[in-house]
C-alpha cells in the first residue's frame, strides 16, 4: 500500500519516546514491503521542508514557526491545504503518531482511512506544564486542546495504544468504544551484550568507580528528575560512593544544576544533555541502575525496556503505566509513592540486591526479548494497518 504516516515529531532524529515509536513504525511498514511517506511539522523555522529520512522514504515538512495556539494552528491548516492539494491521490491510506498535524491535515480534507496511534494526550500535557501558574486562559487553551484531540480520535477507523493505563484515559477522556482501539505494547531491539572488560574499560573512561544509577528524559517538569537529585542527596551520607548521570535536555537543566548544588550533590550528580544514541547506550550498558523518576503521565515508558534490555534494573514511581511496565520484569522495583524519599529507599533495595551483574543483565535481556521484542509489536501492528482499508467505514 502506499501510506502516509503524519506525526509533530520529525524522524531525523531520535530524541525520545514519541520518535523512537515514530521511527520503528516506519521501519515496520518499510520492512514490510510498503510505499511510506512521512508528514510532519518544522521543529524551528529554518528546518529543511523536505528529506530523505530513510532510503526511499521521504519526510515532508509543514510549515511551522512554534507559534502556540491558534495562529500556530491556522500556519498548519494553511501549509496542509497547499500540501494536500499537491498529493492527495498520492496514497492509499494514514497512519498518525499525534494529533496537531493531523488535524491541520483533516481541515485540509484528507478522508483517507486512517490507524491513529496513541503515545499520551496532548491536552494533558499542556496541563502539566501550567499547572503553578494555572488560570483561566490556560483552562480555556486546555478545553480547546481536548476538543482538537476529541475529533481526531473520534474520525480514525481504529486506534492504538501502547498500555492499559492510556486505554483507561483513552476511554475516561473520549469515550471511545473497545471495538474501535487495540492495545499494542511497545517493543525494543536488544543491543549487543557489553563483555565484563568492555564495560570496566567504559567505566574507566568515564570515572564510575562505585555504583552509578542513569535516567533518560526531557528534562521537564513531568519527568521528575528533581525528585531524582532529592533522592541523590538523602542516599549520598549512607552510600556515598553512588553516582547519577543523568542523560538528556529540556528547559530545566539549569535549574536542576542548581538543586544539586544547593543540596551538595553537584559532585555526585553528571548532567550530560543530550548525547547521540551510541554513547547514551554505552552509559547504559556501563550503568548499574534505571531511575524513572515520572511525576505524570507515563503513557508506556519504551525507556524502562530499554534500560532492561541494557541490562539494568528499573526504579519507578508508581505513575501512569510504570506500575504495569515496570512491574512486568523481574528486578524491577516501583517506588511505594511518587517521592523523592520513596525513590532513594528504592534505590537502596536494588542497591542492595546479591546478585551477580551479568546474571542479572542475562535474565532481564531474556524476559524482555520475551515480552516486548519489536518483532511481537510489528505483527500486530502490521495487522491493524493492512486491516484498516477493507473494514473503513463499517
Amino acid at each position: 500500500m502506499r501510506i502516509l504516516m503524519v506525526a509533530d515529531v520529525s524522524a531525523e532524529k531520535v530524541i525520545g519516546g514519541a520518535e523512537r515509536m515514530l521511527v520503528n513504525h516506519l521501519r515496520a511498514l518499510v520492512e514490510a514491503g510498503h510505499e511510506v511517506t512521512l508528514l510532519s511539522r518544522q521543529s524551528e523555522a529554518c528546518a529543511a521542508l523536505q528529506l530523505e529520512v530513510a532510503p526511499g522514504v521521504v519526510e515532508h515538512r509543514l510549515p511551522y514557526s512554534g507559534e502556540r495556539g491558534i495562529a500556530g494552528l491556522l500556519q498548519l491548516w494553511k501549509g496542509a491545504r497547499a500540501w494536500w492539494r499537491e498529493h492527495h491521490n498520492s496514497f492509499d491510506m494514514v497512519v498518525s503518531e499525534q494529533p496537531f498535524t493531523m488535524w491541520a491535515l483533516l481541515r485540509a480534507g484528507c478522508r483517507l482511512p486512517r490507524l491513529q496511534v496513541i503515545h499520551s494526550f496532548a491536552f494533558e500535557e499542556y496541563v502539566t506544564r501550567h499547572g503553578l501558574d494555572w488560570n483561566w486562559l490556560h483552562r480555556l487553551v486546555a478545553l480547546a486542546m481536548r476538543r482538537l484531540e476529541a475529533n481526531v480520535y473520534s474520525s480514525a477507523d481504529h486506534l492504538e495504544v501502547l498500555s492499559k493505563f492510556s486505554l483507561s484515559r483513552l476511554k475516561d477522556n473520549f469515550g471511545l468504544p473497545d471495538n474501535r482501539v487495540s492495545l499494542l505494547p511497545g517493543g525494543v531491539r536488544l543491543p549487543e551484550p557489553m563483555q565484563a572488560d568492555e564495560r570496566a574499560k567504559v567505566r574507566k573512561s568515564l570515572g564510575w568507580h562505585g555504583p552509578v544509577i542513569v535516567t533518560l528524559r526531557n528534562l521537564v517538569p513531568r519527568t521528575g528528575v528533581d525528585m531524582l537529585v532529592q533522592a541523590a542527596s538523602m542516599l549520598s551520607h549512607e552510600m556515598p560512593d553512588v553516582r547519577w548521570c543523568v542523560m538528556g535536555a529540556g528547559g530545566l537543566l539549569a535549574p536542576l544544576k542548581c538543586l544539586a548544588g544547593e543540596l551538595g550533590v553537584d559532585d555526585r550528580v553528571e548532567f550530560t544533555g543530550f548525547l547521540p544514541e551510541e554513547e547514551v547506550m554505552q552509559r547504559m550498558q556501563a550503568a548499574d541502575a534505571f531511575m524513572l523518576p515520572t511525576r505524570s503521565l507515563e503513557g508506556f515508558g519504551l525507556v524502562t525496556i530499554e534500560a532492561n534490555a541494557c541490562g539494568l534494573p528499573v526504579v519507578a514511581t508508581p505513575v501512569g503505566a510504570n506500575p504495569e511496565v515496570v512491574s512486568s520484569i523481574p528486578y524491577n522495583v516501583v517506588a511505594d509513592t511518587a517521592t523523592p524519599l520513596a525513590l532513594a529507599c528504592s534505590t537502596r533495595e536494588v542497591l542492595e540486591m546479591k546478585v551477580d551483574h551479568s546474571r542479572r543483565a542475562s535474565e532481564l535481556r531474556s524476559q524482555v526479548a520475551r515480552l516486548y521484542a519489536w518483532s511481537k509489536h510489528d505483527q500486530a501492528f502490521l495487522n491493524l494497518v493492512e486491516a484498516i482499508p477493507g473494514n473503513a467505514g463499517a
